[in-house]
């Protein structure tokens, strides 16, 4: 009888134990350590940058440290630390090798100072990759030397067949291990998550994930050109190959012999502004329709949005470009080319889809929104952003998925 009390007892105070300790867990603000392949640094600002939203919108719940490794061209090892709220973020260049064994070796050196320097100072609870393979790599290396957890975001569109330039028997090989051991991937779109399983990157826990949306976009209300003419907005990295630029400029001549009612504004830059801006006027594409504004930052790129009655993407291939994002949260509709994981946000009530290589159709749906765009609704798009693209929102996804993980881990 004793014994049978003593075993009750025992049991209770077992499961208020293992309660307490999930309960302390899910709402103990964690370290959780960022490992992104793109991140923005002082060779390029803009580069990766949805990345660091991500951070942004994780570091409203959990203590966010960022380890970014560059093999540089200089001679010198540069350590940089920054410290954004509640994100500190270690910088560290090193001289680029000479071959591929010591650039694997220096790689690894300077990741294990790396995280055991962070470590040391706050310790670690798990890692989020970003962009495999190779920091995937490391941070299995963590998981089996360390015993830490980690998870997965993937953005990169070279998993899709229009694309296709993940190769290489090693690199998938070992893509595949790393994807297998994670607790969770992320990809920003369902069509990449489908891309990836084609090549046998296979987890118990896909889980998709969008990107984030500044919260500055949300708080701009779209004021319109104020003038007679619509105006149209186009924002990429001005690589014409995916982004289609020039199938728009022809287009716009195309146009023109018909109608002048509108201001076509590209923003950005690139490999191919240059020859895009000379093709431009090869094509006597009027300068009232047409403006090139190079690359627009913070204020100044809200400003066009706020001023844009719609926006075009014309991409051969893409993933789920961030721009089309914050179209949505200014409450804009979009015209784009049905491709990647567009068609997963991008329908009648946000905009319109159409076919890639498809030039007639372009002409006919850009003629349509010229004169339709004021049909769509505004704040029912500008609702959908904030309930799918926000940082509460993809911060709160992170969160649930960091907990998880880990919850599960420790078991």
């Amino acid at each position: 009888m004793h014994g049978l009390v003593l075993g009750n007892i025992i049991c209770l105070t077992s499961r208020f134990i293992q309660y307490f300790c999930i309960f302390n867990m899910e709402h103990k603000k964690k370290h959780i350590l960022f490992l992104p392949r793109w991140y923005p640094n002082k060779y390029d600002s803009m580069w990766g940058l949805f990345v660091k939203k991500h951070a942004q919108a994780a570091s409203l719940y959990h203590q966010i440290s960022v380890l970014y490794l560059e093999a540089s061209d200089g001679d010198k090892i540069q350590i940089e630390e920054k410290q954004e709220g509640n994100i500190y973020t270690l910088y560290i260049y090193y001289p680029k090798p000479r071959n591929v064994f010591l650039y694997f070796l220096e790689f690894l050196k300077w990741y294990f100072y790396g995280y055991k320097r962070i470590n040391t100072e706050n310790r670690v609870d798990m890692l989020h990759v970003h962009i495999l393979s190779r920091m995937g790599l490391l941070a299995l290396l963590t998981k089996l030397f360390y015993r830490k957890p980690y998870v997965v975001t993937e953005h990169w569109s070279r998993y899709l067949p229009s694309v296709a330039t993940f190769s290489g028997k090693t690199r998938i090989a070992l893509t595949r291990f790393v994807v297998k051991y994670a607790s969770c991937v992320m990809p920003v779109t369902a069509n990449l998550a489908s891309a990836m399983k084609l090549y046998g990157l296979n987890n118990k826990n896909y889980k998709v994930l969008a990107n984030v949306v500044d919260s500055s976009f949300f708080r701009s209300s779209r004021k319109g050109s104020g003038s007679e003419k619509t105006r149209i907005i186009h924002v990429s990295t001005f690589e014409d190959k995916s982004k289609n630029i020039s199938g728009i400029l022809k287009m716009l001549a195309q146009l023109q012999a018909n109608r002048r009612d509108f201001v076509m504004v590209f923003i950005g830059h690139g490999i191919d502004f240059d020859r895009l801006k000379a093709l431009a006027t090869s094509l006597n594409i009027a300068k009232e329709n047409l403006e090139f504004t190079g690359v627009l930052e913070n204020a100044a790129l809200i400003v066009e949005y706020q001023k844009a009655d719609f926006m075009l993407m014309n991409s051969n291939y893409e993933n789920m470009p961030v721009v089309i994002n914050e179209a949505f949260a200014c409450g804009m509709p979009v015209l784009s080319t049905d491709v990647g994981g567009i068609s997963e946000h991008l329908n009648k009530e946000r905009g319109r889809l159409i076919a890639i290589n498809k030039p007639k159709d372009l002409l006919t749906e850009f003629d349509w929104m010229l004169d339709n765009h004021h049909l769509f609704d505004t704040k029912k798009i500008r609702k959908y952003a904030q309930e799918h693209f926000s940082y509460e929102k993809i911060g709160a996804e992170l969160s649930q998925v960091y907990l998880k993980s880990m919850n599960d881990f420790a078991k």
